[in-house]
C-alpha cells in the first residue's frame, strides 16, 4: 500500500521589524556619508600621523629613538639625505647609513675631497667630484664600487630602477658618459666632442639617456639639455632625438619623472614636458637664491632673498607652469629648508615648522637641541641633526 506523503508548507518568514530596517538603513547612510567625506577631505585628513604610527611601530624597541639623539660621524663637507627612511652621512670621511634609532648599517670609509651624494628611493650613489671614488649603496649595503682610479668623475646619478649614468672627463672629447643598469654591468658609453658634458640621468622608463652639456653660442655660454634614445643610438656618431634649449641657465640640479623634467639654476626654474616642451618658467633674477629643493612631489621650492645675507627671507613653492603656488615671508634666520613628498620643512634656531605644499602650517616642533640640519622624509616626519647627533622628530 502506498502511503501519500504530504509536503509540508514552509512557515512564512518573518520580515525584519521596522526598528530593524530603520537602523539597517540608517547605517547604509553613515557609510555613505563616511566615504564622500573621506573622498572630499582626504587631503586635510592625517593619514600620515596612522602611516607613521604603524611605520615606527613595528620597528624594534632597540632601533627606535624615540626622539633620542643617536651619535654619528660626519666629517668635513657633511652632507646629510634620507634613503629609503634612513640617515645616510657623507662626508670627506666616506659614507654612513643609519636606522631611525642610530643602528649603523653601513660604515665605509674612503677618502674624498669634494664628497656628492644623489638618492633614488633606497638607494644612493656617492661620488668625489674631480676624483675617482665612487659608491652605491642600495637596501643598507654597498653593492658597486667603480674600481678605476684613472676616471675622473664629473657626476653621477640614479633613476627609480637603479641604472646609473656617469659622467667622466674622456681624453679626446669634451665629456663621456657611462650607463649601468640595474645590475651595475656596463651597458654602452656615450662620447661627445660637441660640448662639454656636466650632468647626465638614465630615463624614468630606462630607454634613453639625459645629458646635460654646456658651451658657446654666438660668443655666449649656453647649456642644453638632449635625449639620446638607446634603441637609436650610434655610440660612434650620437645624435640627440630630442633637446632643450636652457640658454644661459646653468643647472643647479634636476629631476626626470614621467611628467617631464625639472631644473634649478641660479636664477631660475624651469619646466619641460615629457614631450620636451618648455611648459614653464620662473626667474628670480633680483634676488639670491639661499636653498632649493626639488624632492617635493612635482613643483620647486626655494627660498630667496633680496639680500647676500640677513634674516629677510621668501620661501615659494612654483608649479610646473612657473606660476607661483604659495609664497610666505619668512622674517628669521633659516638653518635649513628641506622638502619630501607634500612636506616641506623649515628649520630655524628656535623651532622645526613643517608645512603642507600649500605653506599651510602642519606642525611645529620645538629646536631645544640646537639642531642646525634637518632632512624631510614623504610620511611628514623629519630627521633633526647637530654636527655629531641626529634624531628622528615624529610630529603628533
Amino acid at each position: 500500500m502506498i502511503r501519500e506523503v504530504k509536503k509540508e508548507t514552509p512557515p512564512p518568514k518573518k520580515r525584519p521589524s521596522r526598528l530593524v530596517r530603520f537602523l539597517a538603513f540608517l547605517l547604509t547612510l553613515a557609510l555613505i556619508a563616511g566615504a564622500v567625506l573621506l573622498v572630499v577631505n582626504r587631503d586635510k585628513l592625517n593619514f600620515d600621523a596612522l602611516k607613521r604610527w604603524f611605520t615606527y611601530r613595528s620597528l624594534s624597541s632597540d632601533d627606535v629613538g624615540g626622539g633620542e639623539p643617536f651619535s654619528y660621524q660626519g666629517g668635513g663637507s657633511l652632507t646629510l639625505r634620507a634613503c629609503g627612511g634612513d640617515l645616510l652621512a657623507v662626508s670627506q670621511t666616506g659614507a654612513r647609513l643609519y636606522s631611525p634609532g642610530g643602528v649603523a648599517y653601513v660604515e665605509d670609509t674612503f677618502s674624498m675631497d669634494d664628497p656628492v651624494c644623489q638618492v633614488s628611493g633606497k638607494a644612493a650613489v656617492v661620488y668625489d667630484v674631480g676624483g675617482s671614488a665612487l659608491r652605491v649603496y642600495k637596501d643598507r649595503a654597498q653593492v658597486f664600487d667603480l674600481d678605476n682610479s684613472e676616471a675622473t668623475i664629473l657626476s653621477a646619478r640614479l633613476n627609480d630602477d637603479g641604472y646609473l649614468a656617469v659622467v667622466t672627463r674622456s681624453s679626446g672629447y669634451k665629456g663621456a658618459v657611462s650607463v649601468y643598469d640595474g645590475d651595475y654591468k656596463l651597458y654602452m658609453t656615450l662620447q661627445l666632442s660637441s660640448a662639454y658634458v656636466l650632468d647626465a640621468v638614465v630615463a624614468p622608463d630606462d630607454r634613453s639617456l639625459l645629458v646635460v652639456t654646456a658651451g658657446q653660442e654666438n660668443r655666449f655660454f649656453h647649456s642644453t639639455l638632449a635625449q639620446y634614445v638607446f634603441a637609436d643610438l650610434d655610440p660612434a656618431a650620437p645624435v640627440a632625438k630630442n633637446t632643450w634649449s636652457l640658454d644661459d641657465n646653468l643647472p643647479l640640479d634636476l629631476v626626470w619623472d614621467g611628467r617631464g623634467v625639472r631644473v634649478v639654476s641660479q636664477y631660475a626654474a624651469l619646466a619641460a614636458n615629457s614631450a620636451w616642451s618648455q611648459t614653464g618658467s620662473f626667474s628670480w633674477s633680483d634676488r639670491y637664491l639661499k636653498q632649493f629643493s626639488l624632492l617635493a612631489d612635482d613643483c620647486f621650492v626655494v627660498l630667496t632673498s633680496p639680500y647676500r645675507s640677513g634674516s629677510q627671507t621668501t620661501l615659494e613653492v612654483i608649479g610646473r607652469t612657473g606660476e607661483v603656488s604659495a609664497s610666505l615671508e619668512l622674517n628669521r634666520p633659516v638653518s635649513a629648508v628641506s622638502a619630501a613628498g607634500k612636506y616641506i620643512g623649515v628649520l630655524t634656531s628656535q623651532e622645526l615648522n613643517i608645512y603642507t605644499r600649500d605653506l599651510k602650517l602642519y606642525a611645529t616642533v620645538e629646536n631645544d637641541q640646537d639642531a642646525t640640519n634637518l632632512v624631510m622624509l614623504s610620511d611628514g616626519s623629519a630627521y633633526l641633526a647637530t654636527r655629531d647627533a641626529a634624531w628622528l622628530c615624529l610630529p603628533g
